[in-house]
């Protein structure tokens, strides 16, 4: 650092004392310890501001997801969902995602998969028209947002259990690929 400026978001710079000036001031110990915290904890908060921040881009997954759920293809939607950690959370280039689409088209299945992904089919956020996803069905009149959850949240537990047994499915094919031929032959280091 040069002479100790280290500028914080939103403030002038702060000015720390030179090294030997620390030393004899004292501020060596818990004063300096404590803006150096201060200056780290702010970055910090900083870095994760911009880490939760969401890309806006049409992806290919998007497109197939917004098709399953236009056309209530739940096992493409199940296929989907377990395919990307991100698909719950993903957002085209107008800041539509899965659950804009799902009560767009009044899909339960769709709502509850999102739950049952850890999503949040409530979640203020907007896309680029100030619209956030449970608007699409509070501005139709032909939509019961509050059926359509009560649906939604009952069919994300069987959702749940399906996920999750499709995830063991998947771990046991793994394991099952791994071990092929290791129990037909112990092949010493000689026969290399």
């Amino acid at each position: 650092l040069k002479q100790g400026l280290l500028p914080l978001p939103g403030s002038a710079p702060l000015r720390l004392p030179s090294p030997s000036a620390r030393v004899k001031t004292g501020l060596v110990g818990l004063r300096w310890r404590m803006r150096l915290l201060l200056v780290v904890t702010a970055c910090l908060a900083l870095g994760s501001v911009v880490a939760e921040e969401v890309e806006f881009q049409d992806t290919p997954l998007l497109s197939s997801l917004w098709e399953a759920t236009s056309k209530s293809d739940n096992d493409a939607i199940d296929r989907l969902l377990d395919s990307s950690e991100y698909a719950v959370t993903a957002r085209a280039s107008d800041g539509r995602g899965l659950a804009w689409w799902a009560f767009e088209f009044q899909n339960t299945y769709a709502l509850g998969a999102i739950y049952a992904f850890g999503g949040d089919i409530e979640n203020p956020s907007e896309d680029l028209q100030g619209m956030s996803a449970i608007q699409m069905c509070v501005e139709n009149p032909d939509c019961d947002k509050d059926a359509l959850i009560k649906k939604a949240t009952s069919a994300s537990e069987d959702i749940r259990k399906r996920k999750e047994q499709r995830a063991e499915e998947q771990r046991s094919r793994e394991e099952a690929d791994f071990d092929v031929g290791s129990d037909d032959e112990d092949i010493g280091d000689d026969e290399f």
